[in-house]
């Protein structure tokens, strides 16, 4: 109904639609294929082709898990999608279909998504932390962590620049591990929020001590240069994005 109302003139007459729209859970999608594939699979090309229809261009927005993690460097956007996991079909199903659907749509590439509101894996790590639990984290698996605020400007920069349709990868400029992630951000947090970093102790482990249903890419770093080589500005780095986070969170008390 709501795909609907965009050719119905519901919303007006609006230049883009960006669709942020996605079924995230990336262990429960192995048991539920059905709603994965329709959310993040089906409903990308309803949307398509009603901005199609309408006259309207779509930013759609994509992920990582599209790759098989097989890669040693960055990952750029003419590089082969070979999802391993149901999850990362489920996005490229959306990316085909998008493409497919005949809409001006330009499909961008996150990845590690973490912001102020809701929960990520930061927040998980420094509430773990705080509760004085012993973190044993994955060292063995590697991307480009994401914020959620750098990405909601960079995004808008795209629109503004409105280059030619196809893949842009929009992720974050450092390369780490969930490991490294995690002790960045509780390390951030100790030195603002209680003035000290000297207690912290995470352990490295390895993908195989953490098994989960779904099988995860071991490297899905984004590269960023072809967004990058449109004029827009890359993200700020993990420590500056990481205190920015730790202070909002504190401001809000979450």
């Amino acid at each position: 109904m709501e795909v609907a109302e965009i050719t119905s003139g519901d919303y007006g007459k609006p230049t883009w639609c960006i669709n942020c729209a996605a079924y995230t859970q990336v262990d429960k999608a192995e048991v539920e294929k059905d709603k994965a594939m329709a959310v993040n699979g089906l409903a990308p090309g309803y949307i398509g082709r009603a901005c199609s229809m309408a006259g309207i261009k779509l930013l759609h927005v994509s992920t990582d898990f599209v790759f098989d993690g097989e890669s040693e460097s960055p990952y750029t956007e003419d590089q082969h999608p070979n999802p391993i996991g149901v999850y990362g079909r489920s996005k490229r199903q959306g990316e085909e279909a998008v493409m497919a659907s005949g809409a001006h749509s330009l499909i961008c590439r996150t990845s590690w998504l973490y912001g102020p509101h809701g929960n990520s894996f930061p927040r998980t790590m420094i509430k773990a932390w705080e509760a004085g639990k012993q973190l044993r984290v994955v060292s063995d698996q590697i991307g480009t962590p994401t914020y959620t605020r750098d990405l909601a400007r960079v995004l808008v920069d795209m629109i503004v620049k409105d280059p030619e349709p196809g893949f842009y990868h929009a992720a974050g400029p450092d390369i780490v591990s969930w490991h490294e992630f995690a002790v960045d951000a509780i390390r951030i947090h100790a030195q603002q929020v209680i003035g000290s970093d000297e207690s912290i102790k995470v352990t490295p482990i390895t993908t195989a001590d953490w098994p989960t249903p779904a099988k995860r890419p071991k490297y899905s770093a984004l590269s960023f240069e072809k967004t990058a080589a449109l004029g827009i500005q890359p993200m700020r780095h993990l420590p500056a994005a990481l205190a920015d986070f730790v202070k909002r969170q504190a401001a809000t008390g979450r």
